[in-house]
């Protein structure tokens, strides 16, 4: 074996026998919902490419009178059905409008107030024929002193506020809306294309070529198969054929509790096979000469991959959105509905594909954009006889629907007999929430902006983006808690701003009487951020919640800014936990306990000062000593 040409084969049939494995952990997410994104290309999203609406009166007439000349020319066959009708069709003379497209142009927040107040018209505040109004409202900024118009389409003989102006943009044909053909009955029978047997196989031609000559195609439903599996022998419209858009939405809390996920973990495995060396192997012992294996062919890499699913734990979960105000579009034709409690959502029946649309807003409250301008709305799919079902968890969507949830809770669900924020009404306006996407500085409320502005510039604008949902939905309540305070007592409100931070131009040592006006509102705001975040999460997840850990009472008495305004003083009159007991001397003495919210909030009428506000819960709990004490830690 001294032979190294021989040594060299020994080698080579003894790695042949040798069996080298690697392997490599995949770990990713299977099967964990994400957020619906709607890809904006070849979806008509750029305003330069606008919608056509396929009901327009003339231009369904035209779809009407082409199909009435297919008929004449025979390019369309007519069944015993159609032959035996006692009218045949011979013009468009029965297509008469039966629905308006219109434009309002509210001048002032008591009118578009009159407006919201109509249930049953649903408008958007871009065109109908734009899908992005976002993407519209940056490309068309409003003016100095211009407000913002809305867009709805109801029937010609609904009742609608005339004494707001507005505009006829269209008259329109819907021929679902048409009470010749509202009787019709749901049914199997589907419409075989170039035939026209009946009065709703000739309607369902017209619904298509309208659709057709509009560019709406993606809103027509895939066409049924027949039993050969032909995928263009009928129709896919059918007014024959309803059905009721529906679904479930619901958001991703990261301090809800915990919740369970699986994921699918894959390990690789690689095996070099060296026997198809052989050959070569036997040819160089034999000749005594060295053969190279062929270095695509030898060895040969053998990849394995096995993967089995592994349930894990993680902080947060998913909640229902109650009270999500989802709408539908067809065209030029919107439904709303309103999810339930546990999230679910259904609407009325309708015949064609629908687009799902999520508007931030209830008739109270509208969470806006970025820019605080324009109302929040995020699109959904265009499905046909499919729910909805929405599991948000991230981006600006979740962002949106944290600020939103806050908002419900703090205008339409128990909040201990506080006072809400300010409601929509006559000569009120209704409160702008911004979501403004930024975490850097702080987020505002200025009730004297929203309401000097006629309610275009937001009240309050929101700034936690990419923060933890607590601190987003606590931030919310926050904000509106100065907003119920301003409800309160306006006078004393402004008074509080203008000692606390105009006067001082918001300097962070404002002055004795700065920082008595600012401690009072911020600690009033902390203190019912506290309570209504943990009325929320240990209502919908675990009693033992406290909102960020401690309920901010850890907090040193000389600890900055924060500690010097934003203090928890309100809630430690609330609570019976004294937190010098747990946290030390460095933190505030409260040896106060049960003075409920309605009495708390009564101190705050006609106050203005800190000193002032101690005196009146003194006057109303009865608690001299222990509440002299609390408010003296600061």
């Amino acid at each position: 074996m001294n032979n190294p040409y021989y040594r060299f084969a020994y080698t080579i049939l003894s790695l042949s026998l040798f069996m080298l494995q690697s392997c490599q952990k995949e770990d990713y997410m299977a099967e964990i919902d994400t957020q619906n994104q709607i890809t904006q290309t070849g979806e008509n999203f750029h305003t330069g490419q606008l919608l056509k609406n396929p009901y327009e009166i003339h231009t369904f007439r035209r779809a009407y009178q082409k199909v009435l000349d297919s008929m004449e020319y025979g390019s369309y066959d007519t069944g015993k059905g159609y032959n035996n009708l006692k009218k045949k069709k011979k013009d468009t003379s029965d297509i008469q409008p039966n629905y308006l497209y219109i434009k309002f142009g509210p001048e002032s927040d008591a009118q578009e107030n009159r407006l919201r107040k109509h249930r049953k018209i649903i408008c958007l505040d871009y065109p109908f024929e734009y899908e992005n109004g976002e993407l519209y409202h940056k490309e068309n900024p409003l003016g100095e002193g211009e407000r913002l118009s809305y867009y709805t389409s109801i029937p010609i003989d609904a009742k609608y506020p005339k004494n707001i102006p507005h505009t006829i943009l269209q008259e329109m044909y819907l021929p679902e809306k048409d009470e010749t053909l509202n009787d019709t009955k749901t049914s199997g029978k589907k419409t075989l294309r170039g035939l026209v047997d009946d009065e709703v196989d000739f309607m369902n031609h017209a619904i298509e070529q309208a659709y057709v000559d509009t560019d709406n195609e993606d809103l027509l439903p895939e066409p049924p198969l027949d039993k050969n599996g032909c995928e263009t022998c009928f129709l896919g419209i059918n007014l024959r054929a309803k059905w009721r858009p529906s679904g479930n939405v619901k958001i991703f809390d990261d301090n809800m509790g915990t919740s369970t996920y699986t994921v699918k973990e894959c390990q690789t495995s690689y095996i070099y096979d060296y026997s198809s060396c052989d050959n070569n192997l036997k040819s160089s012992v034999e000749t005594g000469k060295l053969i190279m294996p062929e270095q695509n062919l030898c060895p040969q890499k053998i990849e394995t991959k096995t993967c089995k699913n592994v349930t894990k734990t993680r902080n947060g979960s998913y909640v229902p959105i109650n009270g999500a105000n989802i709408l539908i579009r067809d065209t030029w034709t919107l439904d709303r509905a309103i999810a339930d409690a546990q999230g679910n959502f259904k609407h009325k029946e309708v015949r064609a594909k629908v687009r799902y649309v999520i508007k931030w807003d209830r008739f109270e409250f509208s969470i806006r954009d970025h820019s605080g301008l324009t109302q929040a709305e995020d699109k959904g799919p265009k499905l046909y006889k499919q729910p909805w079902n929405l599991k948000i968890n991230g981006g600006r969507m979740k962002y949106r629907g944290q600020i939103f949830q806050a908002a419900m809770h703090f205008y339409y669900h128990n909040i201990g007999g506080l006072t809400r924020p300010p409601t929509n009404g006559f000569w009120k306006t209704q409160i702008k929430i911004a979501a403004v996407e930024t975490s850097q500085g702080p987020s505002s409320t200025k009730m004297q902006v929203g309401h000097g502005t006629f309610g275009i510039v937001p009240h309050i604008k929101i700034k936690k983006y990419g923060d933890a949902s607590e601190l987003i939905y606590g931030t919310t309540i926050h904000e509106l808690a100065h907003a119920a305070h301003w409800r309160i007592d306006p006078i004393s409100w402004d008074d509080l701003v203008e000692q606390g931070y105009i006067y001082n131009g918001g300097s962070n040592n404002p002055g004795p009487a700065g920082a008595s006006a600012r401690r009072l509102m911020e600690s009033w705001a902390t203190a019912v951020e506290i309570y209504l975040t943990n009325m929320r999460y240990r209502r919908l997840g675990p009693n033992s919640y406290k909102y960020q850990g401690k309920n901010l009472q850890d907090q040193k008495i000389e600890g900055g800014y924060k500690s010097k305004f934003y203090t928890t003083t309100f809630f430690d009159m609330y609570d019976h936990f004294n937190q010098r007991d747990e946290h030390g001397i460095n933190v505030p003495i409260d040896r106060v306990s049960g003075v409920t919210w309605p009495n708390m909030e009564k101190s705050l009428i006609g106050t203005t000062r800190w000193e002032e506000c101690r005196e009146k819960n003194v006057a109303i709990s009865g608690q001299s000593y222990k509440i002299r004490e609390l408010f003296n830690n600061w």
